[in-house]
């Protein structure tokens, strides 16, 4: 009896260790969420406009997101060597990596910016059949691309801040975008205040201009004389050579992992497309909410990586495990929590997005069946970045392609092939989430990531 009740008992937080994951996560997931509502905004406002608008920035979202995010997966790299070298006491070298890694952010940012016409035209021909959502699509794709650069800097400096432990910054800039870009929204996609009325394409450019407004805040905070004096930040050299290669080492992996991760989703999103449009209505309702959850456990997994790379560099790799755990628990009490809510009152929650009474029937069932994975999310979502920042990245990589493997072929033949339509590509999320929980839970019991030198 002794021993069961230890068992449950190490099923929940520990409040010594669950302080010191708060004190990094807290931040950035609150500043994860927030950034979210950049999303969130979008589809509750273009909600209102209708089927169409709301199921074209859905997937035109998805496939922004599936590029630029990618190419984020810099920011993994730069946030893996900066808790190293910090845990290490090299100050200096943490400013180095990030002045690399703002220099490769222009570098892979630009291109795209410049041509943010041609992108936006190329995949939205991915989008729809239909045509009134293809028009909508490529609009939209067109203003989100030329903040491209803006994102990219912004993924980059947060790495760096949560690397060196200041995730306070992420809240506060994550604030700052949000709350500009639901101003703009307002104004520029119902034409409030004497701006135009704008529609999809006001979403898209109070987005673009909000991160814009982001990245303002995090590289002036950089020109501070703390981070410019203790941390070198934006002094020469701004580009080494030497980071630039472990950088890159590092962030492959992780840019083909998220490829084949938002590839995946935005296959799932054409997929659904070809079931209807107010199917891919619903679900893009459904991913903006999904998508909040899932920051639960992206915030609670950056504090993990961070914690996971200071100790790490500060070699004391069983306090390292012994956080990371704690940080896994932590996501999934917190992500199944909200579950509940999918769960009991998914009308309810539908209708914070849309009054739209078809769309809402047609998504109830589906937004239910998610509450069910969540905790399983949260163990996966926490371990993949706790391995990458210790700087197992290519181990990630693997098993992502893996569990797209048997993803996608799910997605496609219960979504398509047989009566279940929309609830059956839904049930896609339940192989990949067990299949990757799984994974990298007997990845990190192992233990070989201790041993990794970055």
């Amino acid at each position: 009896m002794v021993g069961r009740s230890s068992a449950v008992a190490r099923l929940f937080p520990r409040a010594a260790l669950s302080r010191e994951v708060l004190r990094l996560a807290t931040p950035v997931t609150l500043g994860t969420l927030t950034y979210t509502l950049l999303s969130v905004v979008d589809t509750a406002m273009l909600g209102r406009l209708g089927a169409v608008p709301l199921a074209a920035a859905g997937i035109a979202g998805v496939l922004f997101f599936a590029v630029t995010f990618s190419m984020a997966g810099l920011s993994v790299g730069v946030q893996t060597l900066t808790a190293r070298r910090f845990g290490e006491g090299g100050d200096a070298r943490c400013g180095e990596v990030l002045n690399t890694g703002l220099a490769l952010s222009l570098a892979l940012g630009l291109p795209l910016v410049l041509g943010a016409p041609w992108f936006g035209r190329t995949l939205a021909s991915l989008a729809s059949n239909d045509p009134q959502v293809l028009d909508a699509s490529t609009t939209y794709l067109h203003y989100r691309f030329l903040g491209t650069a803006f994102m990219l800097i912004n993924f980059t400096a947060r790495g760096f801040y949560a690397g060196i432990g200041k995730t306070g910054h992420q809240l506060y800039g994550s604030i700052l975008v949000s709350a500009t870009n639901i101003l703009l929204d307002y104004l520029l996609i119902f034409g409030r205040a004497g701006f135009p009325r704008l529609g999809i394409q006001g979403a898209a450019i109070a987005s673009t201009v909000a991160l814009g407004v982001g990245t303002l805040y995090y590289v002036g905070i950089l020109f501070g004389a703390t981070y410019r004096g203790r941390f070198a930040a934006l002094r020469r050299p701004l580009f080494a050579m030497r980071w630039f290669r472990s950088i890159v080492r590092l962030s492959l992996p992780v840019v083909a992992q998220r490829i084949l991760s938002n590839g995946a989703w935005s296959a799932f999103f054409v997929i659904v497309a070809r079931i209807g449009t107010i199917e891919l209505a619903a679900s893009n309702v459904i991913r903006s909410i999904y998508h909040l959850t899932i920051m639960l456990g992206v915030g609670l997994g950056t504090a993990a990586a961070a914690l996971v790379g200071q100790n790490l560099g500060s070699e004391d790799a069983d306090r390292a495990e012994r956080l990371a755990w704690e940080a896994v628990k932590l996501a999934c009490w917190s992500m199944a929590i909200v579950g509940l809510l999918f769960l009991f009152v998914p009308g309810w929650v539908f209708r914070i997005y849309t009054h739209d009474a078809h769309v809402i029937e047609v998504g109830r069932l589906s937004l239910r069946l998610l509450g069910v994975v969540q905790g399983f999310a949260g163990i996966a979502l926490v371990l993949t970045q706790a391995l990458q920042g210790a700087g197992n990245t290519r181990y990630v990589m693997f098993v992502e392609f893996v569990c797209v493997a048997c993803y996608l072929p799910t997605v496609y033949f219960l979504g398509l092939h047989t009566p279940l339509g929309i609830v059956g590509a839904w049930v896609g999320e339940y192989v990949y989430w067990l299949l990757v929980a799984a994974a990298v839970a007997w990845r990190f019991r192992a233990g070989a990531w201790k041993r990794i030198v970055v």
